[in-house]
């Protein structure tokens, strides 16, 4: 699966459960690119993720974590911990030199399944599952 295809359904299943009909996001995008979108057959731009997050009102990280889970298999949560762990390994002092980030320390460190304390950073993306192959979403 390409991470067009795993957006396509994430975008396609929030806005349902969201019960917002492709004209309803006329103020964000018109139909035609929407229905691309949802169809897999066109990118998004991060002004485009920005839009479309403000729309669904959840913020642009989670339509990424939730995309990058459909496309792994690993759960939004696991890719968020290892996000935080990555970022963590990146700074010193709560900060990455060169941007202006703060890392903050809020979170407690959590460990992914499976995985030990030294190795969780350099956990490798596994492949779906032939469940969630299976699985179809439709309006």
């Amino acid at each position: 699966m390409t991470l067009k295809s795993s957006f396509a359904i994430v975008l396609r299943v929030l806005r349902s459960q969201r019960n917002i009909t492709q004209r309803g996001f006329a103020d964000t995008t018109s139909r035609t690119y929407l229905s691309k979108l949802e169809t897999g057959r066109s990118s998004l731009t991060l002004d485009k993720l920005e839009q479309l997050s403000e729309r669904l009102e959840v913020s642009p990280l989670t339509l990424v974590a939730l995309t990058l889970s459909e496309d792994t298999g690993q759960t939004a949560n696991e890719l968020l911990v290892r996000t935080r762990n990555e970022i963590r390994a990146l700074g010193s002092e709560g900060r990455i030199p060169g941007l202006q980030a703060t890392l903050g320390d809020d979170l407690a460190e959590l460990p992914l399944p499976g995985t030990s304390r030294n190795s969780r950073t350099k956990m490798p993306l596994r492949a779906p599952s032939a469940l969630q192959q299976e699985l179809s979403f439709s309006d």
